[in-house]
């Protein structure tokens, strides 16, 4: 079960466009795994700056850097910025390659991001810069400050922006989560009335539709990479036990 692969992780890695997705697309998860002794670190790729309707991005960043590291703390995590440009995020190989140089320090054995069909440019920018950055974190050949790394397990998170042809996969039980989530996400303005859409609201009934359907109180939904891509992955890591030839 995908569900057990996760928790048996010693380290896992969320991705996310903005301080504040990663939270939602894997925040109750990340309090379970912490919680169970798991090393769990958000990549926020951009402060999500330009999010603020009265604040001018410096103002509005330094104070989601404040949101975001408060928030990890009642998550029981650690947390890094890349310190990109909100709205304006490139898809290009010199940022994945610094998504690359965090998967190689880190070492996670699961990776997780947004699912690339979004309406949100900076998401869809997110999701292919950890996938391209995975890719290369495998490389032997590619020589950075740290040692190639294959992660075991791609995923991709439920997001309200990114549903553009999201199925929920696998369901992961994150029951135990839930109450240091609702702290977290509290920890931002964002989620205490900011913006006109209820965010508390909608997770919290979308990880209870989720559970509803898991069989438990509370469940998160992730989309997987394809079985090719989990070939491809495993075209740089030492040949399994049994494919080894005599």
């Amino acid at each position: 079960m995908i569900e057990d692969k996760v928790y048996a992780a010693r380290s896992i890695l969320v991705v996310g466009a903005h301080a504040f997705d990663a939270e939602v697309i894997a925040g109750p998860l990340a309090a379970v795994a912490a919680n169970r002794g798991a090393t769990v670190t958000f990549l926020h790729l951009t402060m999500g700056e330009q999010g603020h309707p009265c604040l001018i991005p410096d103002h509005y960043c330094a104070q989601k850097e404040k949101e975001a590291a408060k928030a990890a703390q009642r998550l029981g995590i650690d947390v890094r910025n890349l310190g990109l440009r909100d709205a304006f995020l490139p898809n290009d190989d010199e940022t994945a390659l610094k998504v690359c140089d965090v998967i190689r320090e880190l070492k996670p054995e699961v990776v997780i991001t947004h699912w690339h069909g979004s309406w949100h440019k900076d998401h869809r920018a997110a999701a292919e810069l950890t996938r391209t950055g995975f890719f290369f974190a495998a490389l032997p050949t590619l020589k950075r400050s740290h040692d190639a790394h294959t992660p075991q397990l791609l995923l991709f998170g439920e997001n309200w922006e990114d549903d553009d042809g999201f199925k929920p996969e696998h369901l992961i039980d994150v029951t135990d989560g839930f109450e240091a989530w609702s702290a977290a996400v509290h920890e931002y303005e964002l989620a205490r009335g900011l913006s006109s859409f209820p965010y508390v609201d909608y997770y919290s009934a979308l990880y209870r539709l989720r559970g509803c359907l898991r069989g438990t109180r509370y469940a998160q939904a992730f989309a997987a990479a394809s079985h090719s891509w989990n070939a491809g992955a495993g075209l740089f890591a030492p040949p399994a036990a049994g494919n080894r030839k005599p």
